[in-house]
C-alpha cells in the first residue's frame, strides 16, 4: 500500500466516524410523551363532567382533550408543564405537568384574575 492509499483509507475512516456521530446526535430518541390521568375539577372542587379542554405548553404548542362521564381524562404530552383551559370558560385555567412516564394528576382549575 502507498502513502496516498493509506491516507485515502484514513480520510475515509474520518468520515464515517464524523457522519456516524451526527446521525447519533440527530436520531437520538426525545424525551417520549406519555399518558397524564386524572380528573379535572371546577371551582366548587368537584368533577367537570363531559368537558372539553385545552393543554397549551410554553411553545404555545396545544392539545384538546375531553373529560368523561366522572370527569376522568387521559392524555398524551410531551414532558414539560402545560396551560389548561376550558372550552366554555376560558377564564377558568390549570395546569398540568407532564413527564416522560405515567401519571396521575388532577388538574384544579381557577378563574384568572
Amino acid at each position: 500500500m502507498g502513502v496516498h492509499s493509506f491516507e485515502r483509507i484514513k480520510r475515509t475512516t474520518w468520515i464515517i466516524l464524523c457522519l456516524a456521530i451526527a446521525g447519533a446526535i440527530w436520531f437520538s430518541p426525545p424525551a417520549f410523551a406519555d399518558i397524564v390521568s386524572g380528573r379535572v375539577l371546577g371551582l366548587d372542587e368537584k368533577p367537570i363532567l363531559n368537558g372539553t379542554f385545552t393543554a397549551r405548553n410554553s411553545k404555545g404548542e396545544s392539545t384538546t382533550f375531553k373529560t368523561d362521564k366522572s370527569g376522568n381524562f387521559s392524555v398524551y404530552l410531551d414532558p414539560g408543564k402545560y396551560t389548561v383551559s376550558s372550552s366554555t370558560d376560558a377564564a377558568l385555567t390549570g395546569v398540568i405537568e407532564s413527564f416522560p412516564q405515567p401519571r396521575q394528576q388532577d388538574v384544579h382549575l381557577t378563574k384568572r384574575k
